[in-house]
């Protein structure tokens, strides 16, 4: 038992002396960077999970003019958006892999 009271009082003599933190500024502006790099990836996992869901399902390319997406509003405007954007980044990490892979 003394072990473990000894453990915890030089766990925090450590934290409190030898830790360097971060000023109050610096710890605000990585907090912000953290939340908008978690809700940017969380979007992107959901955009994802909705493409390859459609994707499976064939719901993907059930409507055959971009008129019917337009008209399904902002969600079928976004989803020739987000199929203009994956498929892009698809065929350019393919070919920078197969270009990397020639040399």
């Amino acid at each position: 038992m003394a072990g473990i009271v000894t453990y915890v009082k030089e766990s925090f003599d450590e934290l409190k002396n030898n830790v360097s933190w971060p000023s109050w500024a610096e710890a605000q502006s990585l907090t912000v960077l953290v939340a908008m790099f978690s809700i940017i990836f969380s979007l992107v996992i959901w955009g994802l999970d909705i493409y390859f869901s459609e994707l499976i399902t064939g719901d993907l390319f059930k409507m055959s003019t971009y008129e019917e997406y337009i008209g399904k509003g902002f969600f079928g405007v976004l989803r020739i958006v987000w199929f203009v954007v994956l498929t892009g980044a698809i065929f350019y990490g393919l070919s920078s892999f197969l270009n990397k892979n020639k040399k």
